[in-house]
């Protein structure tokens, strides 16, 4: 990370900044080779800055449990977690592995490897299909983020805004915030969202779907039946983030914009913040005891950290995520 003046980057009516790139794209704005996109946004001095913010030593833990989901959804397959006794080396003691691990099983952050752009052929910053591959020589691999994810973290509370609004959603229908919703959230907790933030908005899906019955879970489960509520896919929302400078942006439900979603339209929010923006997104955060913590103080920024796997070439990690307030 190297500090940056965040007032001589394009604004986001100003993109792309060269003729080859598509339309809202970033493509080039930190170098023609650059993998970490909106992650450039995360500075030495932002680091310095979200420690201030730690003022009683409380730390929220924002992965959900492994294997959370029961079953896990889009159909993936539970981890199998295995324990071995050192009972016959004659040793007191145990270790232990996991079989069928799916880096994005739960709570975990999309790599710019995970979905490119169906127009124009690419992923982030123009990089083919086939330069994507497992190892260090990859493209775009999830282990270029292993230490960069740390700073000022921000919730918004937008279910909680929409149900003191008198405008409630239901979280396990497939529901749009809109930008508005966002904006009206940060006034009523009278929060900033200022350059080099980690975003995290608390959509309520995770609440509502814990509280599912089991057999409500048994068919969410299936990609087929699941619905979910999730955040408005359009370039006004993508001019905000950019021109805001956020670094990386991560909800509560399932796939940040409304699932589903379709795959063949331009306006996927997926498509827009992955391969256009370089903007991670994050999945399946469980942000309810630091929503509930931020209520009960009134402060809605923190530090945060998050360390993805130092895994050559990985397309997805789990977040590995604290917030410390």
């Amino acid at each position: 990370m190297s500090e940056i003046d965040f007032s001589k980057l394009p604004r986001f009516s100003q993109l792309p900044v060269n003729s080859e790139a598509p339309p809202e794209s970033a493509w080039g704005v930190f170098g023609r080779d650059d993998e970490l996109g909106c992650l450039n946004f995360l500075t030495p001095q932002g680091v310095v800055e979200a420690a201030r913010l730690v003022r009683k030593g409380k730390v929220f833990r924002l992965d959900a449990p492994i294997n959370y989901a029961k079953p896990p959804l889009f159909n993936r397959k539970p981890a199998e977690h295995k324990i071995r006794d050192f009972a016959k080396y004659g040793l007191l003691g145990h270790d232990d592995w996991l079989d069928n691990y799916n880096t994005q099983e739960g709570t975990q952050w999309d790599g710019f490897g995970h979905i490119g752009h169906p127009r124009y052929g690419a992923f982030y910053n123009g990089v083919k299909a086939d330069q994507i591959k497992d190892g260090v020589d990859g493209k775009l691999g999830i282990h270029r983020w292993a230490d960069k994810l740390v700073g000022r973290g921000l919730l918004i509370d937008v279910y909680r805004f929409r149900i003191a609004s008198g405008r409630p959603i239901n979280p396990l229908a497939r529901e749009s915030y809109s930008l508005d919703d966002l904006t009206g959230a940060l006034r009523a907790q009278k929060a900033e969202l200022k350059p080099g933030s980690i975003l995290l908005v608390r959509t309520g899906w995770m609440r509502a779907y814990l509280d599912a019955p089991a057999e409500e879970k048994q068919k969410m489960a299936s990609a087929l039946e699941l619905r979910s509520c999730g955040l408005e896919s359009t370039s006004a929302l993508m001019a905000w983030l950019w021109d805001n400078r956020v670094a990386a942006l991560a909800t509560d439900c399932p796939a940040v914009e409304p699932w589903p979603w379709d795959f063949q339209s331009d306006e996927a929010l997926h498509y827009r913040a992955l391969a256009l923006l370089g903007l991670p997104l994050g999945e399946q955060f469980d942000l309810e005891a630091l929503a509930s913590d931020c209520a009960d103080d009134g402060c809605y920024e923190f530090m945060l950290v998050s360390v993805p796997l130092n895994l050559p070439g990985g397309i997805a990690s789990p977040a590995n995520a604290v917030a410390i307030k």
